[in-house]
């Protein structure tokens, strides 16, 4: 392979984008994440030559990329609340409905002491986030894939977050562990088999199966964690889901009938004006 400068390079990434429909400015994010540098820096680099072995990774990831991966599989990171995520074909790529689901949090608990637990925290983002602001609260996590707790793991660690994660399905590692939760938290699986057909094809051919569906109509997994409850929170606790934008009114309808002495609850619509957060208290 002739070694080609960083210009040359990155305008051959361009035109194979370009041929398979993408942004041609991913060619100059590709060069600037693979290789950690800025845009000032990859522009100082313009008539450098590219290493061969650079230029073998950066070919790659461009037709990766071009191939329909997602770009944070090919680079392997996403940004969530400002910072760096690792991700991996284990977890879910996060999104920026979950940060408002993290803020949402933020504005409605207390740091004193509480006991925080996130289900199915794929790559940890929001417990990590959550220590972030937090001193006192004591903080868990669980997921049901021990592949997306090693990466749960890297990113609490990489982030320097005191955090304790569980390997098990659900409530299964609070109850083993006999923990008795003030806060629950989860952005579960909630797609159903009917919007399948709606979905982006790089999301249904790459990211895991397990944290993206759930039953024919999307409301198993909130169905088992509203059932749950009195196993893991303690009376008076709060509940906060992230959900799709169609189910709040099954999920009330379920919530209710289920627990008719729920008297706080709601759900908070994203910045897109979408349903987003369902939130309630447990009466216990």
């Amino acid at each position: 392979m002739p070694p080609y400068n960083y210009r040359d390079v990155i305008r051959k990434a361009e035109n194979s984008l370009y041929a398979h429909g993408k942004e041609t400015r991913i060619a100059q994010l590709l060069a600037e994440d693979l290789f950690r540098m800025t845009t000032a820096q990859i522009m100082m680099k313009s008539d450098e030559p590219m290493s061969q072995c650079e230029q073998g990774i950066y070919d790659k990831a461009v037709k990766r990329v071009c191939a329909g991966e997602p770009y944070q599989y090919v680079v392997g990171f996403s940004w969530f609340y400002g910072e760096k995520f690792k991700v991996t074909t284990d977890t879910l790529i996060p999104r920026n409905e979950t940060e408002e689901l993290v803020m949402f949090v933020l504005n409605e608990e207390k740091d004193d002491g509480r006991t925080v637990v996130d289900i199915g925290t794929g790559t940890g983002a929001i417990p990590v986030t959550l220590h972030k602001y937090w001193n006192q609260n004591k903080v868990y996590a669980t997921d049901i894939s021990q592949d997306a707790l090693e990466v749960a793991k890297e990113n609490c660690n990489a982030h320097n977050a005191d955090i304790t994660f569980y390997h098990g399905d659900l409530y299964r590692p609070l109850i083993e562990n006999h923990i008795k939760a003030d806060v629950i938290i989860s952005n579960p699986p909630y797609i159903s088999k009917d919007d399948i057909p709606v979905m982006t094809p790089s999301v249904i051919e790459h990211e895991p199966h397990q944290a993206l569906f759930a039953g024919d109509d999307g409301l198993e997994i909130y169905k088992r964690l509203i059932d749950g409850l009195p196993e893991v929170l303690s009376a008076g606790g709060r509940v906060y889901c992230e959900i799709a934008f169609n189910q709040k009114e099954p999920l009330l309808i379920y919530l209710l009938r289920r627990w008719p002495e729920t008297k706080r609850y709601g759900v908070v619509k994203d910045i897109n004006k979408q349903d987003r957060i369902l939130y309630f208290t447990w009466e216990g």
